[in-house]
């Protein structure tokens, strides 16, 4: 991770929206083909699993150039801003919700094969309990390493993400409901910053567990994500804007390389005016 953004945007703020909505579904559909072998294709002997191998596979990590953390409630507006991007700009997303999605899917078959008592067609409390743990480490090591090789964090900031609690608790920070979001926020705070340029170098030599919990249970999160830079359409529209102008120059796409890379228009933008301040 080079930088991470809270950014604050809406759907309205699109237009085609459902334009962009469908590619960001298809970059999301791309991503879940890794996540389709057989869980006996990963027992050693012994109905013994192995872990590594099936965590490679059912949470690989891939190279992207935005990661998007969001609420399962804003997947449309997750869909909308991966779908402009690779329309726009040409940029890889991997959306959080691909990991919540596989982890999911990973439960209900390892419940199903180990958990499940035939006799009185119920699930075994201890063993589901063990499997989810399981499951839970390889989604917690798989979002760490997603976001580590990511250029940049988009963290969509909304109602649905942080909703507006803090004045009940009398506190001006930013809380959340969602486990998962917490931990994308301190993984960004903890991961070590590693400069652009190696991403570049790297992407050129290569070239859910959701939030549906029940409502008797709603654990409070306070997350640091106040201290990322903020991000609005009116930047990103700026930021679209001023990439036109070099791509529709004579030549302009010939250039699109490491140094005028897309987000470095971006960190320009931002960077700069938050220097100036």
């Amino acid at each position: 991770m080079f930088t991470a953004f809270n950014l604050k945007i809406d759907l309205k703020d699109f237009q085609n929206v459902d334009k962009y909505i469908e590619i960001g579904k298809q970059q999301k559909n791309d991503l879940n083909k890794i996540a389709q072998q057989e869980l006996d294709d990963f027992l050693l002997s012994d109905d013994i699993i192995s872990g590594e191998k099936l965590s490679e596979s059912w949470f690989k990590t891939v190279d992207s150039d935005i990661f998007i953390s969001h609420s399962h409630n804003d997947t449309d507006l997750a869909y909308a801003l991966a779908g402009w991007l690779k329309e726009e700009f040409d940029l890889d997303v991997f959306l959080d919700e691909v990991v919540w999605g596989s982890a999911d899917k990973l439960l209900k078959k390892l419940d199903k094969k180990y958990c499940y008592q035939e006799a009185s067609k119920t699930y075994n409390y201890n063993k589901r309990n063990l499997t989810t743990s399981h499951v839970h480490a390889m989604l917690s090591t798989a979002i760490q390493s997603v976001m580590n090789n990511s250029e940049v964090i988009f963290f969509l900031n909304t109602e649905e993400s942080f909703p507006k609690i803090s004045d009940v608790l009398n506190e001006n920070s930013e809380f959340t409901l969602s486990p998962w979001i917490y931990q994308e926020v301190l993984n960004a705070k903890l991961l070590r910053p590693i400069d652009w340029t190696e991403y570049r170098i790297k992407r050129t030599l290569s070239h859910s567990l959701y939030e549906s919990a029940e409502r008797s249970l709603r654990i409070a999160y306070k997350t640091p994500v106040n201290d990322f830079t903020v991000l609005d359409f009116a930047t990103l529209s700026k930021w679209h804007k001023k990439y036109l102008e070099i791509i529709n120059k004579p030549l302009g796409r010939l250039f699109i390389g490491t140094n005028n890379h897309p987000l470095n228009e971006l960190y320009d933008i931002v960077f700069e005016s938050k220097s100036i301040n």
